[in-house]
């Protein structure tokens, strides 16, 4: 028949899926102790919900069946042998995940390294689960050989190769994740909304697959200079001196909501307050911040808003000039503050004016606590056409008054995103407004006043129909044209909530790692003990502050108005004395080789316990061993 090979192809196909959704139910009963809170119709919503990710593990497997359909002995052994091999990764995966709570990704390599070792772990821990896999294993070889011979072989004519030709592009197509605009990743599975769920949705076939394709952008840390472990300790002793200041109960009673601002490329080198002079671009923010518990500035944990969103959720230092999203270091768990907020019945949302995928930012909130994530597609109702990026400021507030008026309840978290300042492109209905001669600069400042206008205006909406409500303000990383290696992390903090706490300015400068400390203090308790292993501080009661930052191979650090930084390929440091919100050049002296050993051995301990999946085990060197 002409279309055989579309048959024979689906054949696989189906099959291998029929594979995988079987395996997810037996995933599912085997830890069913995981999914006691959920309903039969949640479960079997997530078993379905992650179809592009079996679709894409059906193509792949059939794809390669397929090739050898020109001879029918040798396609039905290829064939019988690839589905099998699916039910063997599926069942694998699930063995792997009640030892290590996650699929297996990248760990794939360790594990063909480890294999004799695997086995026999198997068969000592798992003799029952073992003999009926291996049992099911051969009865299904057996089956599908008879099943297979009845196929129509191929003929290797002209045709042949258009045929595979095409069958390659069918097979990208599901593999991609069909219709959507980025290629489909395991991480994807978090915009469920529901980190089990997502476990639940997400065959281990594909995860396997994927991290062997992209095994060459696994990523990996930068080297750092090893400190002596004698030296380590003091460090830490000294950097966290201040941890004998306890706190008996948070500073706001009332279970507030919370609203994190993200403020998009918010640099603070453009903001009046922070020592810009030629104009006032933002002055709703201005004027909260007159009224707001406040540093003098704070220093950005990176460049991406994925990096903004671990440091400031987990109080935790990103992979050097990298984000954890879209790696492997996103599959490992953190304890954000946003747990814990769910944990006291919270209901919680991040919001982006952007694509909710865009780099990755989506998923990772699904992943750090959020239980739904909102991007440009989901705003429908617009004043205002899209800037290059995505909705603009007072469209995305609009969507989130919306949202907390019909899916979310009091107590309510929420962190959103804007795009407005992602771009420079206001809307052809405002006019703009000439603030300085420089028209880059003008650019910026103009949809800095824009946004600052929607700022006002919501932040007054939710106050009015909202008054228990605390929100924090910064942004989530530099953006613009900004020079010098510290002014591309200087961004503004405050925390806005006048009828809940007092107003006071406090001369430090704050790292985007503080943030959820100081929030924890303010409404979730003491947070030396919710959340012992961040690494940040509150500027509630702790006396002790030091930021860190890294560009293009300087590792900077902060402390007491002296900034050191230190180059990792010279192995040299550079001394500044830090003047306001200005750097200026200085002799280095003993007390900035201290800070240099300082930065180095926190940074040493933050990179090696992120990327061996240790961050629980900071709290041992904050608070000593």
């Amino acid at each position: 028949m002409k279309y055989n090979f579309l048959k024979n192809y689906f054949l696989v196909f189906v099959l291998v899926y029929v594979t995988i959704i079987g395996t997810k139910f037996v995933f599912y009963c085997n830890f069913e102790e995981n999914f006691a809170s959920y309903s039969m119709s949640d479960i079997v919503r997530a078993i379905f919900w992650g179809y592009r990710f079996d679709f894409a593990a059906s193509a792949f497997v059939a794809f390669l069946a397929t090739l050898f359909d020109w001879n029918k002995k040798f396609f039905t052994i290829i064939a019988s042998l690839s589905v099998v091999t699916v039910l063997l990764a599926q069942i694998g995966d699930m063995f792997y995940f009640g030892e290590a709570s996650r699929h297996v990704g990248y760990e794939i390599f360790d594990i063909v390294n480890d294999a004799h070792a695997l086995l026999m772990t198997g068969l000592s821990q798992h003799s029952l689960g073992f003999v009926v896999t291996v049992f099911s294993a051969i009865l299904m070889f057996v089956g599908l050989r008879k099943l297979f011979f009845q196929i129509q072989e191929e003929h290797l004519d002209r045709y042949f190769a258009i045929k595979k030709i095409f069958l390659l592009l069918l097979s990208v197509f599901f593999i991609r994740g069909m219709w959507q605009h980025i290629p489909l990743n395991p991480w994807q599975a978090n915009q469920i909304g529901d980190t089990k769920l997502a476990s639940l949705s997400l065959n281990g076939m594909y995860n396997m697959v994927f991290s062997m394709a992209t095994q060459s952008k696994k990523l990996r840390p930068v080297q750092l200079p090893r400190v002596d472990e004698k030296e380590i300790e003091k460090v830490f002793g000294a950097l966290y001196a201040d941890n004998n200041v306890t706190l008996s109960k948070p500073i706001v009673h009332s279970k507030p909501n919370v609203v994190f601002f993200f403020l998009e490329s918010w640099s603070a080198t453009f903001l009046q307050p922070y020592g810009y002079k030629k104009a006032q671009a933002t002055p709703n923010f201005d004027a909260f911040l007159q009224k707001s518990l406040r540093p003098r500035f704070m220093v950005a944990n990176g460049h991406r808003t994925t990096e903004g969103m671990f440091a400031t959720l987990v109080s935790f230092q990103n992979p050097l000039g990298k984000s954890v999203a879209k790696t492997q270091l996103q599959d490992f768990h953190y304890y954000s503050i946003v747990d814990e907020f769910d944990k006291r019945g919270y209901s919680s949302a991040f919001f982006q004016g952007t694509s909710k995928e865009t780099s990755g930012t989506g998923s990772l909130a699904n992943s750090l606590g959020f239980r739904y994530s909102y991007g440009k597609r989901d705003v429908k109702k617009r004043i205002y056409e899209e800037n290059y990026w995505g909705v603009h400021d007072e469209d995305l507030y609009n969507f989130v008054l919306e949202k907390l008026s019909t899916t979310l309840k009091e107590p309510f978290v929420i962190g959103i995103n804007g795009a407005t300042t992602h771009d420079e492109k206001l809307p052809k209905a405002i006019k703009p407004i000439h603030f300085v001669d420089d028209d880059t600069i003008n650019k910026q400042l103009n949809v800095f006043h824009f946004a600052d206008y929607a700022l006002g205006k919501f932040i007054k909406e939710v106050e009015a129909k909202y008054p228990n409500t605390v929100f924090v303000l910064f942004a989530d990383h530099c953006g613009g044209h900004i020079n010098g290696s510290l002014k591309n992390y200087e961004i503004p903090f405050a925390v806005y909530a006048p009828k809940l706490i007092q107003p006071k300015y406090k001369d430090v400068v704050l790292s985007q790692r503080d943030i959820a400390p100081t929030v924890a203090d303010l409404v979730l308790g003491d947070y030396k003990k919710i959340f012992p292993n961040f690494s940040g501080k509150s500027l509630i009661r702790d006396e002790v502050f030091f930021a860190d930052y890294f560009q293009n191979g300087l590792l900077g650090i902060v402390k007491n108005n002296r900034i050191v930084e230190y180059n990792i390929a010279a192995k040299k440091m550079e001394c500044f004395d830090l003047e306001g919100f200005e750097k200026k050049s200085a002799i280095c002296d003993k007390l900035d080789t201290q800070l240099e050993k300082d930065v180095l051995s926190f940074s040493g301990v933050s990179q090696e316990l992120l990327f061996s999946g240790n961050v629980g085990e900071f709290h041992s060197y904050r608070y000593g061993r």
